[in-house]
């Protein structure tokens, strides 16, 4: 049972490159802001929460994460170059990435009897403004169940942004030592004699 939940929730945010991808050992505090989001279709719900905005410069991208409970939104810009006010294509996260300038948008959730994870297919984000604690903007999207095919439509914004760069682990790459799980057969080996 607990591998085809990790297996889900690996599909629900595969290729984002969101929270897996620039990962880290605590969570993240807010440095400001707010992300609301909106959604209709098989279900229905709003998340109004802090956000947590990131800049990955190894994969010039830009993450927006928010979590309330047991909801999460995360949103990515790919730019060009840098963030700049204007239009940002909504496309699949396999495809955002090549893709400059794009965006993706995953959102999940605990239902009462499983994890429900979706991406988004279409859509667009546009950034009203950029600067500290000046970074503003609003999104629209279609998404798609990460198991099922069930949809959703969501809109959202954004306000108040402060971006402060991600941590140097944010390109995937683990910090040494950090995927070794000790060997337990062997410490115990050693506890034994």
């Amino acid at each position: 049972m607990r591998e085809p939940l990790a297996a889900l929730g690996r599909l629900a945010l595969s290729g984002v490159a969101l929270a897996t991808a620039c990962s880290k050992d605590k969570p993240a505090t807010p440095a400001g802001g707010t992300l609301e989001v909106q959604w209709i279709g098989s279900d229905t719900g709003k998340l109004v929460a802090p956000v947590v905005a990131e800049w990955c410069d190894s994969l010039r991208m830009l993450e927006l994460r928010a979590v309330q409970g047991d909801t999460g939104i995360a949103l990515v810009l790919y730019p060009a170059d840098s963030v700049a006010a204007g239009p940002y294509r909504m496309l699949p996260p396999e495809r955002a990435k090549a893709t400059r300038p794009s965006a993706a948008l995953a959102l999940r959730w605990f239902a009462e009897t499983s994890i429900r994870g979706f991406r988004a297919e279409d859509g667009s984000v546009t950034v009203a403004a950029t600067g500290p604690a000046a970074g503003r903007g609003s999104f629209s999207a279609g998404l798609r169940s990460a198991t099922e095919g069930s949809r959703l439509r969501v809109t959202g914004s954004f306000r108040a942004i402060t971006v402060r760069p991600a941590p140097p682990d944010c390109a995937g790459v683990p910090k040494v030592g950090a995927d070794s799980a000790p060997d337990l057969q062997e410490e115990f080996q050693e506890t034994a004699d």
